[in-house]
């Protein structure tokens, strides 16, 4: 496991590689539209719009590229901040992959004058695992409340059944043995 990219400075450099090379690839993509565009609409032009496709390809690898680099990064960051939290109740991979998606998210929208980027995008993945696990438990808290109303309601013990499931199992495998 690489630390190169836990270096604040590293991660802000290359989120900004990122964010350009993805302004660029859009720049591009509506110069073509508008290239496509006035080749339907217009029969003479004093000044046609030419893109190479060269240019284009060079932009799309640039804008990968990019995205390669970044990924590295953000997958180093999830992975130490999933280690050190310690999710007991999730898959590890799971929640690293999770992560990186929430840094590619927050991504675009950093900026570097507002604030550092490690503890941004830290602060981005952890409160978004929180906001996971209260989820989680608030569904855990609905289900035992829904549970209970139907005993309530309609005299079901829900227990009881699943102790007499657990005692018919019990007792076939004792038949078994006979």
């Amino acid at each position: 496991m690489s630390t190169e990219y836990l270096n604040n400075k590293s991660f802000e450099i290359i989120i900004i590689k990122y964010q350009q090379a993805q302004r660029y690839k859009k720049r591009l993509q509506m110069l073509e539209e508008d290239v496509v565009y006035q080749r339907q609409n217009s029969k003479s032009l004093r000044n046609p719009l030419i893109i190479e496709n060269q240019e284009i390809a060079e932009a799309n690898s640039a804008f990968s590229d990019a995205q390669k680099v970044l990924a590295s990064a953000f997958y180093t960051l999830s992975q130490n901040i999933v280690r050190y939290a310690k999710f007991s109740h999730i898959d590890e991979d799971d929640a690293i992959q999770e992560g990186v998606l929430i840094c590619f998210e927050r991504a675009e929208k950093f900026d570097p004058r507002k604030g550092k980027a490690f503890n941004y995008l830290t602060t981005c993945i952890l409160n978004h695992f929180r906001q996971l696990w209260r989820s989680a438990r608030n569904y855990q808290e609905l289900k035992k409340r829904y549970n209970d109303l139907i005993q309530i309601k309609l005299g079901l013990d829900t227990n009881a059944r699943r102790k007499d499931k657990i005692n018919s199992k019990n007792f076939d495998r004792y038949q078994d043995r006979r």
